[in-house]
């Protein structure tokens, strides 16, 4: 394992805004976990209730296989699908599923969509919406508040602590050099910058996309780190089987490393799982094109600031 931890020099306080984006993506994530929790059990409730052998078998039908899941699934999508109405997926899947035995293809299409009109009825007065709705950013939505605010929100522990972990590792610095209002605009222009190249790409792509998390201003904050300091180091710990150290590692080598690694994996892997490779890639490019464009004379006195907090930190020890 090897992570980024901190700058590896000293610091004159305490990173306060820093320290506020980390507590801001930990509350929302603590809500995220607490609904996601109640959206949970409210779903078990609702396809566990009783149900007819026929109605069983058109969950089944429409998912092609045999499973305890299938109702939950199927409701998830007919509910929460981001471009079309519960009507218009009702009306495919029922359309396209096989036909029911002793049903027309008429009479079985018909059964199914009332049948599902009245489940969708049900679930919509019995489970809460989706937890994530009004956080998670959908590229065909091109909504300016949603792309900041899926950059708070997290899908599990390890994605928010790894986050967070980075994060500070390379903003805690950051804030110290540009201040807080700049620092404040670079979390939000990132985030938009971020929204609208994802947008961007998946309407050229043909493929939308729901997204969330802070990794984006995350390589953003790497980017910004390297422009503005480009000497500046951060302290690295590593730990391999029962080998575990530090070592200061040049920001701009990181950034190279992290950023690069995204970009070859954008080109030359078609499928990246669960991550947004893309946010990554073009949070990066944003946080050294925001220094580039706005931040060039506070870049120019970078090292001396860095030098006086250093100077500082040792008066500080010898008095």
């Amino acid at each position: 394992m090897f992570l980024p931890v901190k700058p590896d020099f000293h610091l004159p306080r305490f990173p306060i805004l820093t320290a506020f984006v980390c507590l801001i993506c930990t509350g929302v994530f603590l809500k995220q976990q607490s609904d996601w929790h109640e959206f949970g059990m409210a779903m078990e409730r609702f396809c566990g209730a009783s149900r007819s052998h026929l109605e069983t078998i058109v969950f089944d039908r429409i998912a092609a296989s045999q499973g305890t899941d299938n109702c939950a699934e199927i409701m998830y999508t007919i509910a929460n699908d981001p471009e079309r109405e519960a009507a218009a997926v009702i009306n495919e899947m029922a359309t396209s599923m096989r036909p029911l035995s002793g049903f027309s293809a008429a009479d079985s299409s018909l059964y199914v969509t009332q049948m599902l009109e009245d489940e969708v009825r049900r679930y919509n007065s019995l489970v809460p919406a989706d937890p994530d709705t009004g956080l998670a950013y959908y590229t065909g939505s091109w909504n300016p508040l949603t792309m900041i605010t899926s950059s708070f929100a997290h899908g599990d522990w390890g994605h928010i602590i790894f986050n967070l972990v980075f994060f500070f590792a390379f903003a805690a610095a950051v804030e110290m050099l540009i201040g807080y209002l700049w620092f404040t605009a670079f979390v939000l222009v990132d985030s938009w910058f971020i929204g609208l190249t994802g947008s961007l790409a998946a309407a050229a792509a043909g493929e939308h996309y729901w997204t969330l998390g802070l990794s984006g201003v995350v390589m953003g904050m790497m980017g910004l780190f390297a422009y503005l300091l480009p000497k500046g180091k951060i302290r690295c710990y590593y730990f391999f089987i029962v080998i575990f150290g530090s070592i200061a590692i040049p920001g701009w080598l990181l950034a190279t490393w992290y950023i690069g690694g995204d970009i070859v994996q954008l080109l030359t892997r078609e499928d990246h799982g669960v991550v947004n490779v893309m946010a990554h890639v073009m949070g990066g490019i944003g946080g050294y094109l925001f220094g580039l464009l706005f931040l060039r004379k506070i870049r120019a006195n970078a090292e001396d600031i860095q030098h006086t907090f250093e100077r500082q930190a040792f008066e500080k020890r010898m008095r």
